[in-house]
């Protein structure tokens, strides 16, 4: 016979039920974040060790590629990277200067790995300067007129002075066919030559000599003035019109439209109006133009007085001093 009051005992009540369920669902609610941090944690440590690997993957294949070539890479370009591992896309590819490398800013199949790089940025800081700063190079004064800032090993100087009469005649000689050493714009002793290259002109059609800066005498002058006064520039010139422009430039309305405006430079040590010098046409070698007084601009012309030579170089920051 069942005793159907032990029976009643066994069983769980309705109340019972939702009790245990509610329990569960706080259980479930507590543990899910537990369980989904734990899992994002997992992902993110396996993107870094990922990111590592194609790190070390870089830095084996510029081992191989110097064993081969002899000389450092410098261009991830370059290099035969064997990883098989997750796709890693990093906006930060660096080579550094000791050939280790330096990732930033990687994605492992489309996930940002924020905040992780893989080596250290041991790429080089030299000194920012800025426009009109002035330098010595070599016993001899400058003024910057380009600096790409504290990335930039280079910097592009003007002289802060012509070159003098003596510097004139002296890296001249041979290929100045015209100095008038008494028509000197001022009383510093800066010198100036009128441009007639010796293979062309001698027949007296000036006309034709005074547009290509590449065969011209200044050039050579400039050229030999670099070999004696500034070898470790890589590059001796002329300025050009738009260094000389450097903040002169203005655009103003004219009813309908706008004007641009050249007006004489922001920095009076660019144009200098105790002298005439030579400068370049906008594309480097075209051509020969004279700054005259007020900032105007003249295709040179042997009827101006002799304009002076204030050459340009390109230097290496590292020659420069630190302070």
């Amino acid at each position: 016979m069942i005793n159907m009051e032990n029976s009643k005992r066994k069983a769980f009540t309705l109340i019972e039920l939702i009790g245990v369920l509610v329990i569960m669902a706080i259980l479930a609610l507590i543990a899910t974040p537990l369980v989904m941090n734990v899992i994002r944690k997992a992902r993110i440590s396996a993107d870094k060790r990922s990111v590592d690997a194609y790190g070390r993957s870089i830095e084996l294949a510029i081992a191989g590629y110097l064993l081969d070539n002899g000389k450092f890479p410098t261009d991830i370009s370059q290099l035969t990277i064997e990883y098989s591992g997750d796709e890693v896309v990093c906006e930060t590819t660096q080579i550094n200067p000791d050939s280790s490398v330096y990732l930033a800013g990687c994605k492992v199949k489309g996930r940002s790995v924020t905040n992780y790089t893989y080596g250290s940025d041991k790429s080089p800081s030299y000194k920012a300067y800025n426009i009109g700063d002035e330098v010595t190079y070599n016993n001899v004064n400058y003024y910057v007129i380009k600096d790409s800032g504290k990335n930039d090993s280079t910097v592009t100087l003007l002289k802060a002075e012509p070159l003098t009469v003596d510097e004139v005649n002296e890296f001249g000689t041979g290929h100045i066919n015209r100095y008038d050493g008494e028509t000197v714009r001022n009383q510093n002793g800066f010198g100036g030559i009128a441009y007639y290259p010796s293979e062309t002109c001698n027949s007296g059609n000036h006309g034709e000599c005074i547009n290509d800066y590449k065969t011209s005498d200044i050039k050579y002058v400039v050229d030999a003035w670099k070999t004696a006064q500034a070898p470790a520039a890589s590059e001796a010139r002329l300025i050009l019109q738009d260094e000389i422009e450097i903040e002169s430039k203005e655009v103003k309305p004219c009813g309908s439209c706008e004007i641009e405006i050249r007006q004489l430079p922001k920095y009076e040590w660019i144009y200098n109006r105790n002298y005439t010098y030579w400068t370049n046409s906008l594309s480097g070698d075209s051509g020969i133009i004279v700054v005259e007084e007020y900032g105007e601009f003249k295709n040179a012309s042997v009827a101006l007085i002799n304009p002076v030579v204030r050459p340009v170089i390109i230097l290496d920051k590292s020659v420069l001093p630190t302070e």
